[in-house]
């Protein structure tokens, strides 16, 4: 920088001695050259002689820029956003795939909604009269979602099947990141909550860590959420409301108690298969221990998400009917194919 100030400093001295050789060859071209008779570097002048007259003239003085001894670096430092792994699209949205939870929480603030509907009649050939379940009733639920902080999350959800009232929260202990070694290389969010069912008239409890991993960014994530179930044997007991939906009374004479619990080991799926649009998905829930029904739970179809990003509807086929969180880990009463949809808003 110094040395470009000094160049600046010599063509300005040379632009000066232009100028006075130009003065002179317009006042005449036959006039003498001028002479240079003397240079002050101190003074910073120049004496010089046009037609046997003395001129003095100033030179340009040459900016000078001074150093810091200790160069120092100043202004505001800019912290850098963390950027975290993204599923397909249109699973960013819901509290659930289709029965099983999912990691995604509202914002502060937020607020949502789901309702789900399971169809009772099986999707058979013999049921063409019944329109292949769709003719049949339905067990269905509604919940609502809040956002009390953009890492928790409460939530109520109440479903027809007996008469099941549900509340939790969720709690995102932290996001997997987006490249790997810079932060978590999974997600891991806890849910938990009481449920209570007008069968056995007490408040049974819930809870499931949510694991969830990106294998290819925006395309394919996969969620883990082991769940323990209390009391969730009274389901299918002899006095139970849904007994109607079920063709067993426990007919290998399990002999369960009403206070069995289910331990579970529920594992879903999200594949995008239009980007921003749609993804097909899938379930299945292994009974690890406890109270199970005569299948493991199983489901599987596909997710549609709104022009706005702000809607989802889910549409699948399932052997379990239940759709709270405490109740669909206890399987389903055979194999058979059960026709339902999800609805998932977030409002705010």
């Amino acid at each position: 920088m110094v040395k470009s100030f000094k160049t600046i400093g010599n063509i300005a001295l040379s632009l000066t001695l232009l100028a006075i050789f130009s003065l002179s060859y317009i006042n005449s071209c036959q006039a003498e050259e001028p002479k240079i008779l003397d240079y002050n570097k101190q003074d910073k002048t120049i004496k010089v002689e046009i037609e046997g007259k003395e001129y003095t003239l100033d030179v340009p003085i040459e900016p000078t820029v001074e150093i810091p001894s200790e160069p120092s670096l100043q202004g505001n430092i800019v912290k850098k956003r963390k950027q975290y792994a993204k599923g397909p699209a249109s699973a960013n949205v819901g509290a659930r795939l289709f029965n099983i939870p999912t990691d995604n929480l509202l914002p502060r603030n937020g607020i949502g909604f789901d309702f789900t509907h399971r169809f009772s009649g099986p999707v058979k050939e013999e049921t063409a009269n019944d329109l292949y379940g769709l003719d049949t009733y339905a067990y269905t639920g509604l919940g609502l979602y809040y956002g009390i902080t953009n890492n928790l999350e409460a939530h109520v959800f109440r479903s027809s099947l007996t008469d099941a009232i549900e509340a939790g929260l969720k709690y995102q202990v932290f996001k997997e990141a987006k490249k790997f070694g810079t932060g978590a290389p999974f997600g891991l969010t806890l849910s938990s909550g009481f449920q209570n069912d007008n069968i056995q008239n007490s408040i049974d409890f819930y809870v499931q860590p949510i694991i969830s991993k990106v294998i290819i960014p925006s395309w394919f994530k996969v969620y883990l959420a082991p769940t323990w179930s209390d009391k969730s044997a009274t389901i299918g007991m002899a006095n139970s409301l849904s007994a109607s939906f079920f063709t067993f009374l426990d007919p290998k004479e399990r002999g369960y108690k009403r206070s069995s619990g289910t331990f579970a080991l529920p594992i879903g799926a999200a594949v995008q298969v239009w980007p921003h649009k749609a993804s097909l998905f899938g379930e299945y829930t292994p009974i690890l221990s406890g109270y199970r029904e005569v299948k493991n739970g199983w489901s599987f179809g596909l997710q549609i998400l709104s022009r706005l990003e702000t809607h989802v509807w889910t549409i699948g086929f399932s052997n379990v009917p239940y759709s709270s969180f405490g109740q669909f880990v206890v399987g389903g009463p055979s194999n058979d194919w059960h026709f339902g949809f999800n609805i998932t808003a977030r409002i705010k």
